[in-house]
């Protein structure tokens, strides 16, 4: 362990060493009543402090009342953090405080060493800040990803999804229908009579119907079913535990809404209507293909049979 006071002051060389030394050291005493005394301090606790040099014991009154807590706490066989030197400029100076008894002297006396770690906590402050920078970066980069695969599977002028995911939605849904021996629905609807609608009143006003379809659509349309844009007037929606019954219903209410519709072009109002074809898994198919085919065509009847109505094979 740490040699004793007394060997301090008869040991030349070793008090030399002890001056010279730029880390701060000082010699404490707790004495019975639980006071402390700084016995000895080198030149650096000395300018640290502002201290005078003096071969007398000094009372803890002259050293900043934070440090003093932590010197106590030390005594007691406590670990404390860093303790924050304040500078005249403002900065923290940070110092590692390390305390060991000193056992060849019958009083509890101390050695206290300083040891500076300013460049160190400095490191460490900007290798925080780095981390912060960095993980700001790649939530923002995680962030543009999402929203430009959101973008690349959304169609921009409905807002309801594209073909391009379809097989990876219905695939799931399916899956999730056979584990559950749930049934799922899909809806087949398509614009009646759209071709002449963009001839006549131009392409803009047939977007301006499209979006219209596609508002009403979600509108009506609960939750847990998925919307998607599948052609140019075409629309798919998939209808999760959903019966046939349950589906015929849904679309009648969508068709019965769009009816209702009204877009206005060239100082008139244009109705609207739509055709729509239902299949149903599993009566219609057990794979997303058949179940699409099969709508499809209950779609193609409904137009057949006079067009703004729902079919179902």
């Amino acid at each position: 362990m740490l040699k004793g006071h007394s060997a301090i002051d008869t040991d030349l060389g070793w008090t030399e060493l002890f001056n010279s030394l730029s880390m701060p050291l000082a010699m404490l005493r707790i004495q019975t009543n639980q006071r402390a005394k700084l016995l000895r301090s080198n030149k650096a606790f000395q300018q640290l402090f502002a201290l005078k040099p003096t071969s007398r014991a000094q009372g803890f009154s002259l050293l900043p009342k934070d440090f003093v807590r932590k010197f106590r706490l030390l005594a007691k066989g406590k670990t404390t953090p860093d303790w924050c030197y304040q500078t005249a400029q403002g900065d923290c100076r940070h110092f590692k405080l390390l305390m060991d008894p000193v056992t060849d002297t019958s009083s509890a006396d101390y050695l206290l060493v300083m040891q500076d770690v300013t460049e160190q906590e400095k490191a460490l402050v900007l290798v925080k800040n780095q981390n912060e920078v960095l993980e700001q970066r790649l939530f923002s980069i995680e962030r543009l990803k999402n929203r430009i695969k959101e973008q690349s599977i959304r169609d921009p002028l409905t807002n309801l999804y594209n073909r391009r995911f379809l097989n990876e939605f219905m695939e799931r849904e399916l899956a999730l229908a056979r584990r559950n021996q749930k049934p799922l629905a899909v809806v087949m609807l398509d614009l009646d009579h759209f071709k002449q609608l963009n001839d006549q009143f131009g392409h803009q006003t047939g977007d301006k119907v499209i979006e219209l379809v596609a508002k009403h659509l979600l509108r009506q349309s609960r939750r847990t079913d998925i919307l998607f844009r599948y052609g140019g007037e075409e629309f798919l929606i998939i209808l999760p535990n959903t019966s046939a019954t349950q589906a015929k219903h849904l679309a009648e209410n969508w068709r019965a809404h769009v009816e209702q519709a009204q877009v206005f072009a060239k100082h008139q109002a244009v109705s609207i209507t739509v055709s729509a074809g239902i299949a149903v898994y599993p009566e219609h198919g057990t794979t997303a293909f058949n179940l699409i085919q099969a709508a499809d065509e209950a779609l193609y009847q409904a137009k057949a049979a006079g067009r703004n109505q729902v079919m179902m094979n």
